[in-house]
């Protein structure tokens, strides 16, 4: 803890400067930030992506079926097939194959929407991977804006502390060394 209250600027220096207090209450001010910021907005994107995904998933499995067709030709890549919608009527129409192991007569799983129409297939996602993909998306964000604070105080601070050291030692100088 004495290393972190170091590291902070919040140790018991007797030659702290009012810059390095300042950067202490700097450094804790923005930890705090990052801490609730991040906290509180990877939470809340994280919850409504996880809702949204789960959501398009559940419309995926009510409007895509993956079905069973026979392929009429060859296919190059496409091919005419024959299937049974999901309401079982047969339906006729062309579907992608792959042309190096399909031939005519040859049965391919393909996928159809709920009028039995040829689909894209369903992407293959997962809700709590997206989420957590979101929240670390977000503290990185976080985390940079707080940088991008950051480092422009610091500078002005080392500023303020270069000028303060240079007229300490003109101030001080001048006794120590031989050039007077």
């Amino acid at each position: 803890m004495r290393r972190l209250a170091a590291r902070l600027c919040w140790g018991r220096n007797p030659l702290r400067r009012r810059e390095d207090r300042l950067e202490g209450w700097l450094n804790a001010v923005l930890l705090l930030a990052f801490l609730l910021i991040g906290s509180t907005l990877a939470a809340h994107l994280s919850r409504s992506t996880y809702r949204e995904q789960t959501r398009v998933v559940a419309w995926e499995r009510q409007h895509r079926f993956e079905v069973w067709a026979m392929l009429l030709e060859t296919p190059t890549p496409a091919a005419k097939a024959r299937w049974k919608a999901p309401d079982g009527t047969p339906r006729v129409g062309r579907v992608i194959a792959d042309p190096a192991t399909s031939v005519a007569g040859t049965w391919v799983t393909v996928w159809v929407d709920e009028n039995g129409a040829p689909a894209s297939p369903p992407l293959r996602r997962s809700p709590v991977t997206s989420a957590a993909g979101v929240a670390i998306a977000a503290i990185i964000l976080v985390a940079v804006g707080i940088l991008l604070v950051w480092l422009p105080c610091r500078l002005l601070l080392n500023r303020f502390r270069l000028r303060a050291w240079q007229a300490e030692w003109l101030r001080v100088g001048p006794r120590w060394s031989r050039y007077r």
